[in-house]
This record gives structure tokens, C-alpha cells and sequence, in this order.
């Protein structure tokens, strides 16, 4: 299966943040990420920076607390927070008009534009097809969870992002 030109980075990722060694020969993992993969209401359960990214780790982005919300409209909501989301914010998160609009291109990257930002924003995006357990981590991976590798403008990886589906009653 040809996974693209980041693969090997993704694979590096998968064995050093979520999983065991046993992985980095495997690389039907995950698979490129679908438009149909993504809709409804996500949580980030691990978040990390790539090696070598250079970031401002105190953008309120970076927050340990993120949702992100994938409209079958193609239009996406993200918040970040130090605390937990009460249920009030996260219908709130649900119901307030999205201002972002996304993709999923051909190599299964997430596209999303702001409105009136010139620059699309890139994530190469995989989802895994096999559970995996990392012995340094007490968060499995689940079959369905999203890995999100934000990417700069050179497309080098700047943060990784696990995400699972939440039960919009979460």
C-alpha cells in the first residue's frame, strides 16, 4: 500500500508516540484519510511536537484540551482550552457556525482555510486500521483514531495530534 511521501515520518511517529518497535516494519497501520472519516466531533488524546519544528509553544492552540468538529458542509470548528469542555461548550462547539472550511485532497491531506487567509493550512492525515498499544503511554489506539501531522508551509511536520470520535452526548 503506498501511503505517500511522509510515511516513513508517519511510521517514525507511530513507533515513537504511540507505539512499540514492533510497528516500524508495519505499514498498514493506517490508511490516507477519507472526507467521510472525518465528520462529526473529535478530541485530541495525545499531542506532541515534531522533532526540529520550531514553534511558539505558547499559542493558545497548544492548549491540552482540543476538539475539533468536521461539518458535513465542508466548514470545521476547532477550540483549545487548559480545562475540560463543559457540556454547555460543547454543544456550544457544535452549534456555532464553523468558520473554516476543509478538504481531504487526493494523498488524503486535510486542507483548511480560514476566511480571507490566502494560505491553506495542510495536514497529512491517516487513519489506523489496527489497534495499537504503546507501552510508554496508557492511551491506545483505537481503530478509527485520526493522526493529524500539521505541516509548515515547506511541508515539514510541526505537531502530531491523536484524535478519537466522541458521542455528540459527550
Amino acid at each position: 500500500m503506498r501511503v505517500g511521501p511522509l510515511a516513513p515520518t508517519l511510521v517514525l511517529f507511530a513507533v515513537a508516540l504511540l507505539t512499540g518497535p514492533v510497528l516500524a516494519q508495519e505499514e498498514d497501520v493506517f490508511r490516507p484519510c477519507r472526507r467521510g472519516d472525518l465528520i462529526g466531533l473529535w478530541r485530541v488524546v495525545r499531542f506532541g511536537f515534531a522533532l526540529g519544528a520550531t514553534v511558539d509553544r505558547t499559542d493558545p492552540s497548544y492548549q491540552p484540551h482540543q476538539r475539533y468538529v468536521f461539518n458535513a458542509n465542508a466548514t470545521m470548528a476547532y477550540t483549545a482550552s487548559d480545562v475540560p469542555p463543559t457540556p454547555e461548550e460543547h454543544r456550544a462547539l457544535l452549534l456555532t457556525p464553523a468558520p473554516v472550511t476543509w478538504a481531504i485532497d487526493s494523498r488524503g491531506r486535510l486542507l483548511r482555510q480560514s476566511p480571507g487567509a490566502a494560505r491553506v493550512d495542510r495536514s497529512e492525515c491517516r487513519v489506523f486500521t489496527k489497534v495499537v498499544r504503546d507501552p510508554k503511554s496508557a492511551v491506545p489506539v483505537h481503530v478509527g483514531d485520526v493522526l493529524l501531522t500539521d505541516q509548515g508551509e515547506d511541508e515539514r511536520p510541526i505537531t502530531r495530534r491523536l484524535l478519537r470520535k466522541l458521542r455528540v452526548a459527550e
